[in-house]
């Protein structure tokens, strides 16, 4: 290869490596309004984008610094930490859950034993059960692939292991319930091979697998970089 275009190589390589860092991926992770079908859950954008939102619009994105929610009528800048770009228009947050109403999962790899749905697994002998209420002690019942098992929950303790007599495999459907109250779940196992580290990677596997409480979990431990 001649040395003009070994140069000519070298120079494409190097920018097309500084352009795919300065990229930065924006997810979208909740949307409602007129607009809500242009930007449905798990919509990659890049940090350059910008969001044209109607009267009535919400938008939560997650970016690598946290979640950032828009409302529209107006066009934001996803690059900018600013005011939207028609200063017009107001930013509001989805609070509901952030407002501590309501304990929070500490990790969205637990199985929140409230909650039906299918439920990602990245590492089957570290699965833990996860409960909001921890006062008293409890008995679950686990049944599931042709077996049952009877768990003793002591009180203070809001997480127990997953029974290891229990196959943790795709597909695999489990009944949680506790026979003194009455309550029940049903949860389906998505078991999930080297899952990424960052939130935006994660919270992909988590979509693509339909895993929406877990996804759920992740947003609300996200910091607001509103």
């Amino acid at each position: 290869m001649k040395a003009s275009n070994m140069f000519k190589l070298g120079a494409a390589v190097i920018a097309l490596a500084t352009t795919t860092a300065s990229v930065a991926t924006v997810l979208v992770v909740r949307a409602a309004g007129p607009s809500a079908k242009l930007y449905p859950r798990g919509k990659a954008l890049p940090d350059s984008a910008k969001i044209q939102l109607q009267s009535g619009d919400s938008v939560m994105l997650l970016k690598p610094d946290g979640t950032r929610t828009l409302r529209g009528p107006g066009t934001f800048a996803l690059a900018s930490t600013g005011a939207p770009a028609n200063a017009a228009n107001r930013r509001a947050r989805f609070s509901a859950l952030r407002s501590g109403a309501v304990r929070l999962n500490p990790s969205p790899w637990n199985l929140d034993v409230t909650q039906s749905g299918k439920l990602c697994v990245a590492t089957a002998n570290t699965l833990n059960l996860w409960r909001p209420e921890a006062e008293s002690a409890i008995q679950m019942t686990v049944k599931g692939s042709g077996v049952e098992h009877t768990i003793d929950w002591p009180a203070g303790k809001d997480t127990v292991a997953w029974p290891a007599s229990l196959p943790v495999t795709s597909g695999a459907e489990y009944q949680l319930s506790q026979p003194e109250s009455g309550d029940s779940a049903r949860v389906t196992f998505v078991t999930v091979t080297n899952p990424p580290s960052d939130p935006i990677g994660t919270a992909q596997t988590l979509i693509a697998n339909g895993c929406e409480n877990q996804l759920d979990v992740l947003v609300e431990a996200s910091p607001s970089a509103d």
